[in-house]
């Protein structure tokens, strides 16, 4: 296990990769309401004309995600924590997923996730730069607490990123194991001591003001985002392309 620094990159310019694997579209805290992962109309057939077993969509859920709001650049009614820096810590939801981990499903979102930030203004994944090198191991619920345990190189390019880093993975792993704290090992070692950092505190919760919507409606009065700039809620995720699960 290695800790890895990289130089940062300016707020809001994501680094040139590939289209996100897991994480597009999952911003703000919005649940996918109205997305079915089945569709509608007639009965699902195969490709002989035979009707398909019916799919149970109670076996389906979403992972809350944690991502960042970075000081200064907040998107407009957003609700989160201070994590440091005064940046926000933010929830939001995945695509809905078939898995028996669901802390490893959630993590492996982060993990695999090819995508420094995410909308306009945007919410950011720490985790990016440390893709090729974090990988999920194991979980356990030991009393109140869940133990991750990641294994590889952490790498980041500063010490408020250091802190988006922990917020992230501790938050994501306490949601999705369904208690209130998260200790997070890499190679059998705390986070914290890996990058120098004090134990977790966030700050009071904080919604930030709604955008100015003057002059934002289209020609046809129906409305439109500012600048003619795309809804990046319009967007999901990959479940099939995860790191842990």
């Amino acid at each position: 296990m290695t800790l890895r620094l990289r130089p940062e990159r300016p707020p809001g310019r994501p680094a040139p990769r590939r289209a996100a694997a897991g994480l597009v579209g999952v911003l703000a805290a919005i649940v996918l309401t109205g997305c079915s992962i089945f569709p509608s109309g007639a009965d699902p057939t195969d490709q002989n004309g035979d009707p398909l077993p019916d799919a149970d969509a109670s076996e389906y859920t979403s992972a809350s995600l944690y991502l960042v709001a970075l000081n200064g650049e907040y998107p407009p009614s957003t609700t989160g924590r201070e994590v440091a820096c005064q940046d926000l810590l933010v929830r939001a939801q995945s695509v809905p997923v078939k898995t028996e981990d669901l802390v490893g499903t959630a993590v492996g979102f982060l993990l695999g996730d090819e995508q420094y930030s995410h909308g306009d203004p945007a919410l950011t994944n720490a985790l990016d730069p440390s893709e090729d090198g974090l990988v999920y191991s194991s979980s356990r619920v030991e009393g109140d607490t869940v133990v991750l345990e990641l294994t590889g190189d952490v790498a980041t390019r500063s010490e408020c990123e250091s802190y988006r880093i922990r917020a992230q993975l501790n938050r994501t792993a306490a949601a999705a194991a369904g208690v209130p704290n998260a200790e997070i090992r890499v190679d059998g070692v705390p986070i914290e001591e890996i990058l120098g950092l004090t134990e977790l505190e966030l700050g009071e919760e904080i919604t930030t003001p709604p955008a100015e919507t003057s002059g934002t409606e289209d020609a046809d009065g129906t409305g439109g985002t500012e600048g003619g700039q795309e809804d990046p809620l319009d967007e999901i995720g990959d479940p099939g392309q995860l790191n842990g699960g």
